[in-house]
């Protein structure tokens, strides 16, 4: 063969051209070779803020976990439309983040700490167990850099929901109107509380994001 190919040069080049391409066709369908780093591929943006694929498989394994504790049939969990739900959850708490961080709301890390401590997966007989800490991260594949971030935000994002939540009240006829009920007055007055502080968050979520610009790379996710 090498003796054939090295009298017939056009032959050597013909044969390398089509070894060229097979390799290409397989790098291009077979995904031999570097691949995207999901912490470098940018799924959305909100503004200068940028949520990452890695971030959104981390949520979405979350998301489905729990859709699996309730919804034993795939189909189910299907009509759940979980991508979108995942994907709209990040992008509001990524606009709720920055609005916090303007607003000069702060974690310290005595909050954080007490948060981890206090958690009842970490701890055994009511004491928080730093060997079960790391075990539960590592089995979840999660360093306790990563989830002590997490974690610091989601603390920050409750205070700047709890903050928001406090402007909802009743109005006039609404207290009226519960003054009125006979049975259950306190529990209906709670959820109907829990309502309207809901409603005020996501108002005041969707005024902020009209003032963005927000674009998604969907081919990624859908």
């Amino acid at each position: 063969m090498l003796k054939i190919m090295r009298s017939h040069k056009f032959f050597t080049v013909f044969l390398l051209g089509i070894l060229t391409i097979v390799i290409t066709i397989a790098f291009v369908f077979y995904g031999i070779g570097p691949q995207q780093n999901p912490s470098d591929t940018i799924i959305a943006q909100i503004n200068k803020q940028r949520i990452t694929l890695a971030e959104y498989d981390r949520a979405y394994t979350y998301a489905y976990r729990r859709a699996r504790e309730t919804y034993k049939n795939e189909d189910e969990i299907k009509k759940l439309n979980l991508q979108q739900k995942v994907l709209q959850e990040l992008i509001d708490n990524t606009v709720l983040t920055g609005a916090a961080q303007k607003a000069g709301i702060t974690v310290t890390d005595k909050e954080l700490q007490d948060s981890i401590i206090n958690e009842p997966a970490f701890q055994t007989n009511g004491v928080f167990s730093k060997d079960v800490y790391e075990r539960r991260l590592k089995l979840n594949r999660i360093t306790p850099a990563l989830f002590e971030s997490s974690m610091k935000n989601d603390l920050l994002l409750n205070k700047i929901r709890r903050l928001i939540g406090e402007t909802a009240e009743f109005t006039a006829q609404e207290t009226q109107i519960l003054k009125s009920m006979k049975e259950n007055k306190a529990q209906l007055s709670e959820i109907f509380l829990f309502s309207k502080k809901e409603l005020a968050i996501r108002a005041y979520i969707e005024a902020l994001k009209r003032q963005m610009t927000i674009t998604v790379n969907k081919d990624f996710i859908f």
